[in-house]
């Protein structure tokens, strides 16, 4: 046997083989409920199991859509993941172009109290949350979740913006404001399109982590006109009943815009995630 046919079976047996362990691993959780979407509510908890859908149904996707309110939930969810991602990625630009570019007192006790906010577990804020929004008017209104989400995702945002600014030489701006370009111009105009695949990166970590959370939605909103889609979707547990093929098919259907947004910005997005491992 030749020495690359050699090297080609230990390669295969070495990484692809464990990695395709590992994808069938991460991915099963996946097909599990979008099978058990399909399924009848009486043959999800039979045995022996089936892994495909017998008989094959669209009734929990019909009953979830028709029902419960799914699209007030999903458009609540839009609402306050696309409002919180602007605010964050705005914001984040700002403040990381400051860390990165300007040397000032006191920097490094900024940058550290940035890290140490990623340490400490959102419900810690929960109740003096609740207590301010309580006095200002803000319980049941979708912008304290917009105020909440961009709080909790701006730290880690604003540190990862300001590792690509650092990636990005200060002459480039120096020679855009030598032309006439003030400050804001020379960032949002020359600097930004430079670190694109980190903006967008940063803000599909926003989107993400503001469309699955769950807490704080389910303790500042009481009215269901203003539950998000995570909130909706644990109304499907019962006292004594779990509607699973209902919660399946809800859980497929909140997939899907993430699916979307990934699958469209999946090139910005590793050249943003490689471009951070890279600089540091």
């Amino acid at each position: 046997m030749k020495r690359t046919t050699k090297k080609r079976i230990t390669k295969t047996f070495t990484c692809y083989i464990p990695l395709a362990i590992v994808t069938i691993i991460m991915l099963f959780p996946f097909y599990w409920f979008l099978n058990t979407s399909f399924k009848e509510q009486s043959s999800i908890m039979k045995l022996p199991i089936k892994y495909l859908p017998e008989p094959f149904t669209t009734d929990n996707y019909a009953s979830m859509l028709s029902s419960m309110g799914f699209d007030k939930y999903f458009l609540n969810s839009l609402f306050v993941s696309v409002v919180t991602t602007i605010f964050v990625v705005a914001i984040a630009i700002m403040g990381g172009y400051a860390i990165s570019r300007y040397k000032f007192k006191g920097k490094k006790f900024v940058f550290l109290l940035l890290l140490v906010t990623q340490m400490l577990p959102g419900v810690v804020i929960l109740v003096p949350l609740f207590t301010i929004f309580n006095n200002m008017g803000l319980i049941n209104n979708l912008w304290s979740l917009v105020i909440v989400n961009t709080t909790v995702n701006l730290p880690f945002c604003t540190i990862m913006i300001s590792g690509f600014f650092s990636g990005v030489s200060p002459t480039l701006e120096e020679a855009a404001q030598i032309d006439g370009c003030t400050i804001l111009k020379s960032v949002f105009k020359i600097v930004v399109p430079t670190i694109l695949p980190g903006i967008v990166a940063s803000g599909a970590f926003a989107f993400v982590n503001t469309w699955n959370e769950f807490v704080y939605s389910l303790n500042f909103m009481s009215d269901s006109d203003k539950f998000t889609l995570p909130v909706g979707l644990s109304l499907m547990k019962g006292e004594f009943t779990v509607n699973y093929g209902g919660l399946a098919a809800g859980t497929v259907v909140a997939l899907i815009p993430v699916l979307l947004i990934f699958c469209y910005i999946q090139k910005y997005l590793v050249q943003g995630l490689a471009s951070g491992a890279v600089k540091g």
